[in-house]
This record gives structure tokens, C-alpha cells and sequence, in this order.
């Protein structure tokens, strides 16, 4: 097995340095047999529509409701089988099958020959043909040929058609796209793969769809990855791997925070004995009585500032607080969560997150009014924004407005139009000057669950961006026990001895909602587990559940209603 995969690196490796026609060559010398593509499809490579496979060095492009199998998964059917034996396509030829899931209902077929050659034959030039077209048995079958490689792409109808129009149509497109090269301009990236599985709430299988990516790992790459990684993790936030990326990544920050802290501590020591959860809430909800708009960021990937912003609700709704404007939704998709009280997948992409969700529905519960304030097809994202929130004082002068922002937004000041921020913009055409609290810029290990206090403390210092008017360390460990109290519960089925030893990610949704949005519904929690003894273990709060396990292959193994008293 090891060798395996250091042959696939050196693939990888040769590939990036020698290029495309050169590496054929050298997969031919390093794999035992050119000709057999079995030993060479568990490299297939999906992401979204697009598919790769580097020791082949053949790539194309399918339809997005083809789902992939296993190639022992194969339905056999004599029509088909009389057709491929006479082409003589052999199971060891069969590089993709799938089974689209919308109409058109069919199978998909996709084999790569190599016929033996010298190596001083050359490929000549591409044709492609129709082979087959069985109108009785619904099926079509095609050739694509450079005179040394050949895919040939076969069809079946799912169910009896009158004709094969829309499999003539699909199979004559998938043969068309697919390549004997992978070109460097249509290799796969991680934002393109992440976008690629944005909507599916399996996180398990999107993190396997990064993870066996077959891309360079250089230093951009890295940090995208990482990025992408920590935001579907946070997901749940006691997984392993979630608290090896976000240490690595906060390690040497919190060094240097740490260090400046000890230099500030004379400055902190008049109210650190004082940086409790309940006092810092307290000192936030005082000073917020003499403003009219109190502004709070967000890392995306920490959780831990979303359980904070709920803290915050109650003590500034009983301040006369009125509006709650989120960043995170979706244009248009205020209105409808003050009128479902709730948040759903289609809200937006982090609002997705369990603890961002539960943060929404308490707002609902409390009587904000929520309101979208993003708009990424502007020109000028940040005045666009600051326009939004200024139109909601402008309807409701009474109104007072909790920002909940991403990162650097808050920022009250900037030297040019290019480095203003949402906060600077508003403060100019509003007049209004916002209370502004960072829980992103400064990050430490102190003991402390919270630390708050005035941005100027470190004015002197080059590396802290000081335009905020506090800043927040917030240490707090996100629990789904903020929800209501935990238990433990044990979940077991014969479905999971097949997947005994793996982790799998258990979706636990509100019954009712889902029953109402079915995938549309976001999980009160999530977890990956790994199965011992065909059964996991897992808290989880008072209610009942519509529980979803899938597996990082993406395959439902359990759908169960759970009740927990």
C-alpha cells in the first residue's frame, strides 16, 4: 500500500516539473501495467463536474447529478454486457460508473483503452463516432480515439423511453470533454472544490474531497486549504483535527500577544479581577446604553465569537436595541427568517454553523428585527454596506442597530477610499459614531474565559490595528450544552458495521423543521465520531431529532427519527 501512494507522489511531483506529455511516459515505467486501468481508477479524482485522473493523465467533464460507485457496485445487465463483451470492454477497462439522480434516469459507463504500441508511434488525429444506438434496449455507446488511447462512453436508460434523445445528447457531450492531457489551466484548486460542495452540509465528505486533492501543497496553497478546512470543521469544534489546525494556526500569534499582555498588565490588573463571562456582559451592556449602534466582528472559523454574540442579545435588547444586521446573510433572506423565526441552509454559508444558527434564533425569540446588509456585486463593498445600515436608521430614527460583521469591517478609520472600512463609511455619512468591539485582532492563552478592554492600551505598538474602540479575548469553549443540557445517548445498527473503525459525521436536525425543509433544515449539532462496536456515542441536548449519518464517501447510512427526554 505504501508504495502505492509514493508512486502516486512521484507522480504528482513528476507532473509539475516535467509537464504533462513527458509524465505518460514515466507513469507507464512506474506502474506495472499501462494497459490495465483497474490498478490506476482509485485515483479518480471528482470535484463537482469536473474529473481527473493523473496516473491516466486523462481528465473530462460530467454532469452534476451523476453519483459515482464503486466499480463492484456495477449493476449488471445482459443488454449492456452483450454490447461491452463484443467491443471487448472488460471490467479492467471500466475507469467511472454513476447513475444520474434527475431526469434523464440513467446509467454511465465511461472506459479508457491503450492499445500496445512502439514508442516511436505517435497519436494521430481525434475522432469520435457513434458505435451504438439501441433504440429497444435504451442504449447508446461511444468512441473517442487518438489511434493509441480510446474512451468509450456507453449509456443505459434507467426504465423504458420511446427513444434515446437525451442519452444521445448527454453521451455525445461527456465524450466530447473528455481529454487524453489534463491541462495546466483546468487542474483542480481548493477554492473551485470547496465551491464546488458548498451546499452539501456533510462536512466530513468535503473535508476527504480537500484532503485527497491532487494539488501542489506550496505555501498559497496551504493557506487556502487551511482556510477552507478550519470554516467546515468549525462545524464542530471538539473534533481533533478542528483544534490541531486552529493551535497551529493562533501559536505564535498568541506568543506575541502573550508577551505584550505581560508588558500591559499594570494597565489590566484595575479590572482583570474582574473578566468574568457575567461582568464583561455587564460592562458591554452599560456602555452600550449611550450608543445608537454597537458593532462586533466575527472570525469566520471560531464559533466562540457567535456564543458570545448571543450572550449579548438579551442585555442589549433590554437596552432598547432593535435591529439585528447580519453580514452573513444571503441578499434577500431577511425577511423571510423574521417571518420563519429561524434560520435555513439557503439564509447563507456560515449562518449554517450550529452555534450562528442557534445565535439567529435567539434573536427571533427575543424580538429583533434581523436585517442582510452584504452585497458583494457592488462596487465598493464596504460603502454599500455602511449605505444599507444607514438606511436602516433612516426608515426607523428610533431604531437602535447590533452589526454583527466579519474581521476587519469595524474598522472606524482608514487614509483612503481604498482601505475604508464599513465603520469608517458609516460613521461619515451617518454622523453617527458606532461602539466597535474586536474579538479577532488580539488573540492569548490566558486563563481568562474573556478579557475586554480599550484599544488604546496598545496604541504603541505597530502590529495591533488600534481602530476599534475596544477589543475582546475571547478564550470561551464552544459547547452545544449552551443549548440546553446534554445527554448522552448511544446509537446502534447493523448499517454500521460497515463502516466499523471510521469516523462518520452524524447530522442531529430540529424533527419538525426537517420534516418541513427536509435538507433544506440546518442541524441543531453536528458531529464526527468514529464507529466502535457498530455504534457511536454522542451528547446531545433535549428534543426530537432527525438524525442523517453519512460516511466520508458521502453515503447515507442512517436515517432515524431519535427522541431524547
Amino acid at each position: 500500500m505504501r508504495s502505492i501512494f509514493m508512486k502516486a507522489y512521484v507522480i504528482m511531483i513528476l507532473k509539475q516539473t516535467l509537464g504533462n506529455s513527458i509524465l505518460v511516459l514515466v507513469v507507464c515505467t512506474l506502474i506495472l501495467s499501462c494497459n490495465t486501468v483497474k490498478k490506476n481508477r482509485k485515483f479518480n479524482y471528482f470535484s463537482g463536474t469536473e474529473f481527473y485522473n493523473y496516473p491516466l493523465n486523462v481528465s473530462g467533464h460530467f454532469f452534476g447529478d451523476v453519483k459515482y460507485y464503486e466499480t463492484n457496485e456495477v449493476d449488471q445487465m445482459d443488454e449492456v454486457s452483450s454490447v461491452l463483451a463484443f467491443y471487448k470492454l472488460r471490467d479492467k477497462d471500466l475507469l467511472v460508473y454513476g447513475k444520474t439522480t434527475e431526469s434523464p434516469l440513467y446509467q454511465l459507463y465511461v472506459f479508457f483503452k491503450k492499445k500496445k504500441s512502439k514508442l516511436k508511434d505517435k497519436p494521430s488525429q481525434v475522432t469520435t463516432k457513434l458505435l451504438v444506438d439501441d433504440t429497444s434496449n435504451n442504449l447508446v455507446l461511444y468512441e473517442k480515439s487518438n489511434g493509441i488511447q480510446s474512451f468509450f462512453v456507453a449509456i443505459k436508460s434507467i426504465g423504458k423511453h420511446k427513444s434515446n434523445k437525451s442519452i444521445l445528447q448527454d453521451g455525445k457531450s461527456i465524450v466530447d470533454s473528455m481529454e487524453f492531457s489534463i491541462h495546466e489551466k483546468n487542474t483542480p484548486n481548493y477554492m473551485d472544490i470547496f465551491n464546488s460542495y458548498k451546499n452539501d452540509d456533510n462536512y466530513l465528505f468535503v473535508m476527504n474531497k480537500l484532503d485527497s486533492a491532487p494539488i501542489s501543497k506550496d505555501p498559497k496553497n496551504e493557506w487556502t486549504k487551511f482556510q477552507l478546512l478550519t470554516t467546515i470543521l468549525s462545524f464542530d469544534t471538539e473534533y481533533y483535527r478542528y483544534k490541531e489546525l486552529i493551535k497551529k494556526f493562533e501559536s505564535k500569534r498568541s506568543i506575541f500577544f502573550n508577551d505584550l499582555l505581560r508588558d500591559k498588565k499594570n494597565s489590566l490588573l484595575k479590572r482583570e479581577d474582574n473578566q468574568k463571562k457575567e461582568a464583561v456582559i455587564s460592562m458591554i451592556a452599560e456602555a452600550s446604553k449611550n450608543y445608537k449602534v454597537l458593532m462586533l466582528n466575527e472570525m469566520h472559523w471560531k464559533p466562540e465569537h457567535r456564543v458570545f454574540a448571543t450572550s449579548l442579545l438579551k442585555p442589549l435588547k433590554e437596552n432598547g436595541y432593535t435591529h439585528l444586521a447580519i453580514e452573513a446573510l444571503d441578499k434577500g433572506q431577511d425577511s423571510l427568517i423574521n417571518s420563519r423565526k429561524f434560520a435555513i441552509k439557503t439564509s447563507g454559508y456560515y449562518t449554517r454553523e450550529p452555534f450562528f444558527s442557534n445565535f439567529i434564533r435567539e434573536a427571533c425569540a427575543l424580538g429583533f428585527k434581523i436585517v442582510g446588509y452584504d452585497d458583494f456585486e457592488s462596487i465598493n463593498r464596504e460603502e454599500t454596506q455602511a449605505e444599507n445600515l444607514k438606511h436602516i436608521i433612516d426608515r426607523d430614527s428610533s431604531a437602535k442597530v447590533f452589526v454583527y460583521a466579519g474581521i476587519d469591517h469595524i474598522l472606524e478609520k482608514g487614509d483612503s477610499i481604498s482601505t475604508k472600512r464599513m465603520a469608517a463609511f458609516f460613521k461619515e455619512k451617518t454622523g453617527i459614531d458606532p461602539l466597535t468591539i474586536d474579538q479577532v485582532e488580539i488573540v492569548s492563552d490566558i486563563p481568562n474565559e474573556l478579557l475586554f478592554f480599550e484599544s488604546k492600551i496598545f496604541l504603541d505598538v505597530e502590529k495591533v490595528n488600534c481602530n476599534v474602540d475596544y477589543f475582546l479575548i475571547n478564550n470561551i469553549k464552544p459547547s452545544f450544552s449552551e443549548f440546553s443540557n446534554l445527554t448522552e445517548i448511544t446509537i446502534s445498527d447493523f448499517v454500521l458495521k460497515e463502516v466499523e473503525g471510521q469516523e462518520v459525521l452524524m447530522n442531529f436536525y430540529d424533527a419538525k423543521e426537517y420534516y418541513k425543509y427536509s435538507s433544506r433544515s440546518i442541524p441543531i449539532i453536528s458531529r464526527i465520531k468514529k464507529v466502535v462496536g457498530s455504534k457511536v456515542i454522542v451528547d446531545v441536548p433535549k428534543g426530537n431529532f432527525f438524525l442523517v449519518i453519512k460516511n466520508k464517501e458521502n453515503k447515507e447510512l442512517l436515517l432515524k427519527d431519535i427522541g431524547v427526554n
